[in-house]
């Protein structure tokens, strides 16, 4: 629920215990409130009760389902598009990701456009990889050379001599253009990338292969692992 719902729901509860404490009865030199009957004050206590423990309740679980923010993303936006790229942030994100997309600023560099979104959990940032790149219609097995992608391949990956799956990768062609998205499941994240220029599709795949479109980041940060993967799963 909205914040300013459960703010309310927190005052609304405060005044309906404060109602059933001066229910009770006080009397002043200056001031007498009348007494109130045991089963109002019962009622209005329990209901206070309720609606404080439910506000309290709302508060903690937004702030847990909180998702990352800009300035968090932009600390792992891969080293190369970090240089070569004019970046903002995404016009349209999942809901509870941060996203910011890229433009080329030269066009004899690859790739010429990228997406980076980051999300709250390892497991919806599978599904949302899972529903972008749909590897069961991927039939090759690795990303390494341009047939690969002409195939359509998927794969997992892993950083440097490191034998951990960092996460999943998956290219193929859209018409002229040669596509992307991998995933980090130490940040939570999903890089989608392509180049539509026949003549870089070589380079962009020696892109993808280096550490340049690897995101920013601790590399000894263990990475988490999805209720589902490929590899689980078959696909």
């Amino acid at each position: 629920m909205p914040l300013a719902v459960e703010i309310v729901l927190i005052a609304i509860g405060v005044l309906l215990l404060a109602a059933a404490l001066i229910g009770s009865g006080i009397s002043r030199r200056l001031m007498t409130i009348p007494k109130m009957h045991r089963a109002p004050r019962i009622a209005l206590a329990i209901l206070g009760v309720l609606l404080l423990a439910g506000g309290m309740w709302g508060v903690a679980t937004e702030t847990e389902k909180r998702g990352p923010s800009m300035a968090e993303l932009e600390t792992h936006v891969p080293s190369d598009i970090k240089a070569a790229m004019d970046c903002s942030e995404a016009a349209e994100v999942p809901k509870g990701a941060a996203g910011i997309e890229c433009t080329s600023t030269d066009e004899n560099t690859t790739p010429e456009a990228a997406w980076i979104t980051m999300f709250p959990d390892v497991d919806s940032m599978q599904q949302y990889w899972l529903h972008k790149a749909d590897p069961s219609d991927l039939p090759g097995a690795e990303c390494s050379s341009v047939d690969d992608v002409k195939k359509g391949s998927k794969q997992e990956w892993i950083l440097g001599d490191n034998t951990v799956t960092m996460g999943d990768q998956a290219c193929y062609m859209a018409g002229n253009t040669a596509i992307a998205i991998y995933t980090d499941r130490r940040f939570n994240i999903v890089v989608f990338a392509q180049d539509s220029n026949p003549r870089h599709h070589a380079d962009f795949l020696k892109w993808l292969n280096g550490n340049g479109s690897v995101p920013e980041g601790d590399e000894n940060k263990a990475p988490a692992t999805p209720s589902h993967t490929v590899a689980r799963s078959g696909q």
